[in-house]
């Protein structure tokens, strides 16, 4: 059975390398020492996934027998070692700025609030991508004022942002580390061991912790968030109760501000109580939630309007509705589901936030009615295939370019429109993509199990904010990247998911041989 299982990865390693390899060299138009180089680099890193992804999956059959009396100590351990690796790791990812090959919102904040060093809006022309930016995209105007706020002390670009490397490595590191405790509250340290082992494998969490945007902002929200949920659910005295569910709404809420989808957790929390008829729990989150979310409302609400530029006058004229990302994710030659360019220009052409809004409905239904059913599903799967088929989720593509030489010369690029090394590029994704589709495929196992078969334990939870994601992100703008807050909860489910395979494997397993027996006996 083990040399069957071994001569099954040999074969799975060597497809995807002749895969990887097929399309790094048809990718590379013209060939030179770099891309010598950055193929060999680049072959290294898939044979590096390889071996992890057969560590992990020996480790998943081995778990079990680890000997109790290093169980604490390991788990102790390797939380620290996973939290030091998320803080000093994505300095060796760190982005070069102000330069972008793509002006999105992380290089648009970043350029404005350095030209700004903290004085108000107002300072910034109303032109594109300056003050009409923050005006058009309200979501970003709490971002940029803590932006500006935090690192208006900073006298050049190379410190500011060294500054944000190291916060929002912090921010990632707090989240990991978040979600090894809830790991280990919700199962044990043994399974919270087996965590941080996959956790510090996932590249993403690197690459984009050394990007502060609201990606990685939001993420110990979620998963700190999530935690205080496990520890009030598992707490036997209701003074404990109470004090949880505070900690975990206040959190919820503060996070909610920066990215939305935070929420989703206490959301799937509540109908994890609903289904199980927890009515007394229930009536009392609900107050609780409510007095949470009414003191982060107040309390945002008065940050953003203590700068003059973002008053209710100016949010009414140049805000763009929510419908609009809907209308735009659905727009019949938006072949990714993503950023529309073409919408947007419709959509400025009215002079005020409820004409827009009128406007993107009535363009929404019209492109519905243009594209029918088949056009809908279709353009659902594209969105499905932008959102999860992206192993890397669009890491190397969101942080271009960087200033480390050796990803600079070898690993960077974003297209054949635009300088850089496709060769060493290719095989990176491919490396990631590998380990992805181990995590996605164990995930919604998983996630069928937790919602069909396991509805009345605490896994429901965790898989139902992965199905209600799934679900906005259908109906949103689709991109990769809005996965990276819930990548923990996703490598948590994926993990339990594996365990639960190997389980039914070997029950299976057993029962055949108890057939066979039988079949002998009689």
């Amino acid at each position: 059975m083990g040399l069957h299982i071994a001569k099954k990865w040999l074969y799975l390693a060597g497809g995807a390398l002749l895969i990887g390899n097929g399309l790094a060299i048809w990718q590379t138009r013209e060939w030179g020492i770099d891309n010598f180089i950055a193929l060999v680099l680049g072959n290294l890193c898939m044979l590096t996934a390889f071996i992890y992804l057969a560590f992990l999956y020996r480790t998943s059959q081995r778990i079990s027998g680890w000997d109790e009396a290093k169980i604490h100590s390991t788990f102790r351990k390797t939380t620290i070692l996973l939290g030091l690796a998320m803080l000093i790791v994505p300095f060796f990812f760190i982005v070069r700025v102000p330069f972008s090959a793509h002006d999105w919102d992380f290089f648009v904040i970043f350029r404005n609030t350095s030209f700004l060093h903290g004085r108000t809006f107002d300072h910034l022309p109303m032109t594109e991508n300056q003050l009409l930016y923050f005006l058009r995209y309200p979501n970003n105007q709490l971002f940029g004022i803590i932006e500006n706020t935090l690192f208006e002390g900073t006298t050049s670009n190379l410190s500011k942002i060294i500054w944000m490397t190291g916060l929002s490595s912090t921010l990632t590191s707090i989240a990991l580390v978040a979600g090894s405790m809830s790991v280990r509250k919700l199962v044990s340290e043994r399974m919270a061991i087996f965590y941080n082992l996959a956790a510090a494998g996932f590249l993403p969490f690197y690459v984009y912790g050394a990007q502060f945007y609201t990606d990685t902002a939001s993420i110990p929200f979620v998963m700190l968030g999530l935690l205080f949920i496990i520890y009030a659910m598992k707490a036997d005295k209701i003074k404990q109760q109470v004090i949880y569910w505070i900690i975990a709404c206040l959190i919820i809420f503060a996070g909610y501000y920066i990215k939305p989808t935070v929420t989703f957790p206490l959301i799937a929390a509540l109908c994890f109580m609903l289904l199980n008829r927890k009515w007394k729990t229930v009536l009392l989150v609900i107050p609780i939630a409510a007095l949470s979310f009414m003191t982060a409302h107040i309390t945002v609400d008065k940050i953003v309007s203590s700068d003059p530029t973002f008053s209710q006058k100016m949010n009414d004229r140049y805000n763009l509705p929510l419908v609009h990302w809907i209308t735009m994710s659905f727009a019949p030659d938006n072949y990714s589901g993503g950023f529309d360019p073409n919408v947007l220009d419709y959509s400025e052409q009215f002079t005020s936030k409820a004409a827009k809004q009128e406007a993107d409905i009535k363009l929404f239904e019209e492109n519905v009615k243009k594209q029918g059913i088949p056009g809908i599903l279709l353009q659902l799967g594209r969105k499905i295939s932008y959102t999860w088929f992206n192993g890397d989720l669009r890491d190397f593509f969101y942080t271009f370019r960087h200033s480390n030489p050796i990803l600079d010369h070898y690993f960077d690029w974003v297209g054949p429109q635009h300088p850089g090394n496709p060769t060493g590029y290719i095989l990176l994704t491919a490396a990631q993509l590998m380990y992805w589709i181990f995590i996605v495929f164990f995930l919604w196992y998983e996630i069928y199990l937790s919602i069909f078969k396991k509805w009345k334990t605490f896994w429901f939870i965790l898989a139902l904010s992965i199905v209600g994601l799934t679900g906005f992100l259908l109906i949103w703008e689709a991109n990769s990247r809005y996965l990276y807050n819930f990548a923990p909860v996703i490598i948590t489910l994926a993990l339990q998911g594996l365990l639960d395979f190997n389980q039914r494997k070997k029950r299976k397993g057993q029962s055949l041989v108890e057939g066979e027996e039988n079949a002998i006996s009689e």
